[in-house]
């Protein structure tokens, strides 16, 4: 039984030797211009150890890197709107909170200014007596005075 060099093709991405998946690049020699390859991500990054991982991606293999590259990017997309909506859901029960507590408050401040209206008609009612018991005591005074 021969074993292969390269990894195994696990459902449209292949990994380097480094367990890493394989990105897609393309020969810029004079031999092969243009043409795709699969290899090491960490190669040519300063200072990042990397494997010898090369494998060319002719035909079918392009393709499906190609898919399933795109297929990673749809899925972090969703993945980011999942996030998003769920950052709205939490900010709209928020909101509610608010405009709850708000309400609350509304309700709190319009019983508190009926109840300064009730006590603002209470005291002029009391002026008013006031000043008729003031107006009658000098009636009262002034008749004592007058017939007396």
């Amino acid at each position: 039984m021969s074993s292969s060099s390269f990894p195994k093709r696990t459902l449209g991405q292949t990994h380097c030797f480094c367990k890493v998946d394989a990105t897609l690049k393309y020969s810029s020699t004079r031999r092969n211009p243009g043409r795709p390859f699969l290899g090491c991500p960490k190669y040519n990054t300063k200072g990042l150890p990397y494997c010898k991982f090369f494998k060319w991606a002719d035909g079918n293999e392009e393709i499906e890197f190609r898919l399933q590259e795109r297929n990673n990017e749809l899925l972090r997309k969703e993945n980011e709107l999942e996030k998003m909506m769920d950052d709205v859901e939490k900010t709209k029960t928020e909101l509610r909170k608010r405009v709850d507590e708000i309400e609350k408050r509304e309700l709190v401040v319009s019983n508190r200014e009926k109840e300064l209206l009730e006590q603002q008609t209470e005291m002029r009612r009391g002026r008013i007596l006031l000043r008729l018991y003031w107006g009658f005591l000098f009636v009262v005074v002034c008749y004592l005075v007058l017939f007396k």
